[in-house]
């Protein structure tokens, strides 16, 4: 999965934010004593939001994984066919078997892209406006404390269960 790859993204990027909110020419003087530390991926896996964000992505691959087992499962035994079979068999028949293997590969291997995608396509969708709530929680709570992950995290939290 590769919402640990989009959590780092994510610490950068909004990382980035808070550097250049804190060095603003407004209240750049306030700002250098308030300079906050965030663990985003903490925040985003520890939180109530970003737990229901990772098993409806986990559903998601189980649900995937389950679709596509039975097809890898038809082209192993093809392989194994051929492996054992291809000795007997006639020229024509063993390339023929051959390429039927390479189409049911191929097929497989864009059904598992097809699948990321769409799997990286649902993470989006969930992921945005959790983190656009994060940005104004970190912003807001910016303000107020050196180390804000926990009050980050809470807040998150309960802003998303007022949403419910």
């Amino acid at each position: 999965m590769n919402l640990r790859n989009f959590c780092s993204f994510l610490v950068v990027a909004i990382g980035v934010g808070v550097i250049v909110f804190a060095s603003s020419p407004v209240g750049a003087a306030e700002s250098i004593n308030k300079i906050a530390t965030v663990n985003i991926q903490e925040v985003l896996l520890g939180s109530a939001a970003g737990q229901e964000v990772k098993k409806e992505l986990e559903g998601k691959v189980e649900e995937l994984q389950g679709k596509f087992q039975k097809e890898q499962e038809e082209v192993e035994t093809l392989r194994s066919e051929i492996e054992k079979k291809s000795s007997v068999w006639s020229q024509e028949v063993r390339e023929e078997k051959e390429r039927e293997y390479q189409k049911r590969v191929r097929e497989v291997q864009l059904k598992t892209e097809d699948a990321q995608f769409e799997l990286q396509q649902m993470e989006k969708q969930l992921m945005t406006p959790i983190l656009n709530e994060l940005q104004k929680v970190i912003k807001e709570l910016g303000e107020k404390a050196l180390d804000i992950s926990a009050l980050v995290q809470k807040e998150l939290d309960n802003r998303k269960k007022a949403d419910k």
